[in-house]
């Protein structure tokens, strides 16, 4: 299983820059019994997401099993019919970047919505933290990337490897609460700070990434229909 870790580790460190669960944390932070709710908040998270992945992982990997095959043996040897998806892909993926940077302000808004609705107490707290994971897995593709890898790799026990995962994933989150006990109300106000600054980074660079790749399908499938090869 240690091989899977040398891109386990750079998928997680993107996964990890979660501005929402970090903002619901410090929002946590703020009421009454704060160590208490945002470690809550954090294991609602955490468990919700482990389930999500051992749903993917045994549920929908066999509903998907037959497109993924289509896909690699298409890297393998692929065909004009893999060029012309790879091109719609493309369109897809260029539209999902002007759509993503178009929305961004509207998803942070929705985000602060759904945290000053956050009820108090410790297991409303949990709740919240399972619900923020929920609504969030549909944009989960560094958590999809993993699970992928998993498969690629071969990785015999999939419990055990999201399991770690999560476990890492839930690390810098669960220090947050411990940095609350040691410094106080002064921790709240630096991880707004840097909520705002993930914000305001995700913002752009994700969109920046999907219209990257999305050119690149679009330019592969271009370039195979001129001269017979794609780009690699």
């Amino acid at each position: 299983m240690s091989d899977i870790w040398v891109v386990g580790i750079p998928i997680l460190l993107v996964d990890v820059v979660s501005p929402v669960l970090l903002a619901a944390t410090a929002f946590a932070l703020t009421g009454n019994r704060p160590i208490a709710n945002s470690i809550a908040l954090i294991l609602g998270h955490s468990i919700a997401y482990f389930v999500m992945g051992m749903l993917i992982v045994y549920g929908l990997a066999e509903l998907f099993s037959p497109v993924v095959d289509f896909v690699v043996k298409g890297f393998a040897n692929p065909t004009p019919i893999n060029f012309v998806i790879g091109f719609l892909l493309g369109l897809v993926l260029l539209s999902l970047a002007f759509r993503v940077s178009t929305s961004a302000e509207m998803e942070k808004q929705s985000a602060r919505s759904e945290v000053r609705q956050q009820k108090e107490g410790v297991f409303p707290s949990f709740v919240m933290g399972a619900t923020l994971c929920i609504v969030g897995m549909p944009f989960a593709v560094p958590y999809f990337g993993f699970i992928n890898e998993m498969f690629r790799f071969n990785v015999q026990s999939k419990p055990v490897g999201l399991l770690i995962y999560n476990l890492f994933y839930a690390l810098p989150f669960a220090l947050i609460p411990l940095a609350y006990a040691l410094a106080g109300n002064s921790i709240v106000d630096k991880l707004k700070a840097l909520n705002r600054f993930l914000s305001t980074t995700a913002s752009w660079f994700v969109p920046l990434l999907f219209g990257i790749l999305g050119l690149a399908f679009v330019v592969d499938a271009i370039k195979y229909f001129l001269t017979g090869s794609g780009l690699v």
